[in-house]
């Protein structure tokens, strides 16, 4: 059976082989490189993201300051309003119309 005539010589067969196993392996050590160092640049890019937002999100002291502020304007027009509402409830009925008993629409109403 070691007659049977072959186009491709063994030795041939093997460094094809071998050359092709390396050219294998140099692709994967480079899609893994290029993965890693891709992964690496998205985590930092979120983090610079997240650390950005954090420093933009913080007050300086006269801003903190001006909010407060006006919040306390808020609050105090706020009891104004309602103090006001108040007096004018005192004072009469919430739309000043007169009042007038009549009993037939109140007989009325309870039948």
């Amino acid at each position: 059976m070691e007659d049977i005539p072959r186009l491709i010589d063994t030795s041939f067969k093997n460094y094809m082989f071998y050359n092709l196993q390396k050219c294998h392996e140099y692709k994967t050590n480079m899609y893994t490189y290029v993965l890693n160092i891709l992964v690496f640049l998205i985590f930092i890019f979120g983090f610079g993201i997240v650390l950005y937002f954090c420093y933009k999100g913080k007050k300086s002291p006269k801003e903190m300051q001006e909010k407060m502020l006006r919040e306390q304007e808020y609050v105090l027009s706020k009891i104004r309003y309602y103090q006001n509402g108040r007096i004018a409830e005192s004072a009469g009925m919430i739309t000043d119309l007169p009042f007038s008993y009549n009993p037939e629409t109140v007989d009325y109403l309870y039948q």
